[in-house]
């Protein structure tokens, strides 16, 4: 099965928004969106647990369509990840990835030799 990876390299397959819908009962969705709720703040619903994947067209989990820069670089640059961009490395990334080693790992499988 290949990893669907996040233009920041994040694992999309690891967040339970990810294909909610198709995966998770609304109970289960209920659940995850009163523990984001609670790790987040705000209100979240079980409306906001559906994801398409950043790097695609369709519902994105809230945090990613509208506060998520590295996204938002990432679809205005067309690139499938951030490891592909000619400004890989960059300050917006280089922070994100700085504590999130395994998106870091998956980008670095991914830059072009």
């Amino acid at each position: 099965m290949v990893m669907e990876i996040a233009y920041c390299g994040l694992d999309c397959g690891a967040c339970p928004a990810f294909h909610a819908v198709e995966r998770l009962t609304v109970e289960e969705r209920q659940a995850v969106a009163d523990n984001w709720s609670k790790e987040f703040g705000g209100t979240h619903t079980v409306a906001d647990i559906d994801c398409a994947g950043c790097t695609h067209e369709g519902h994105h989990a809230p945090y990613c369509e509208s506060d998520c820069d590295i996204r938002k670089c990432g679809a205005e640059k067309s690139v499938p990840t951030c490891a592909a961009c000619a400004d890989y490395g960059c300050d917006k990334l280089a922070g994100f990835l700085a504590n999130v080693p395994d998106a870091k790992a998956n980008l670095e499988a991914r830059r072009p030799a």
